[in-house]
């Protein structure tokens, strides 16, 4: 290892080193986070449960990918419900969504047509997933 020196108007002498975990909030007396931390940490969290992707919470909070991912770790140890996901996938979260939402319509009374019109998807969607449901086509 080499020595680091530290010069001024009296001359150089050598420098002790600072160690990098020197700096880390949880190093510090009482070995809590840093507010901006928390703060940051509880948001991430909290767009995490909202089925927010990585990169979406990375450019909301101004952090690189890491830090979020780091930031769900960290709730995942501590086991914050929020870190936790039921569906994996945004996409088929709101797949079920609009599963629910034609079977409530067709009972409704409404037509395949109408219904594709009011949610905005294919005809052929809403007949697929009527006949999976055992809704048949009106």
């Amino acid at each position: 290892m080499h020595t680091v020196w530290s010069c001024d108007l009296a001359g150089c002498a050598p420098m002790k080193r600072v160690p990098f975990y020197a700096f880390s909030s949880y190093n510090k007396r009482g070995g809590k986070a840093h507010p901006l931390t928390l703060r940051r940490r509880n948001q991430a969290l909290d767009m995490w449960a909202e089925m927010r992707t990585v990169n979406e919470i990375a450019e909301a909070l101004g952090v690189d990918n890491d830090t979020v991912r780091s930031y769900i770790r960290r709730g995942r140890v501590t086991n914050d419900p929020r870190a936790y996901r039921v569906v994996k996938n945004r996409h088929h979260l709101q797949a079920a969504l609009r599963r629910r939402q034609i079977g409530l319509l067709h009972n409704a009374g409404m037509t395949a047509q109408q219904i594709a019109d009011r949610l905005n998807v294919n005809i052929r969607l809403v007949q697929i997933r009527l006949k999976e449901a055992g809704g048949g086509n009106r």
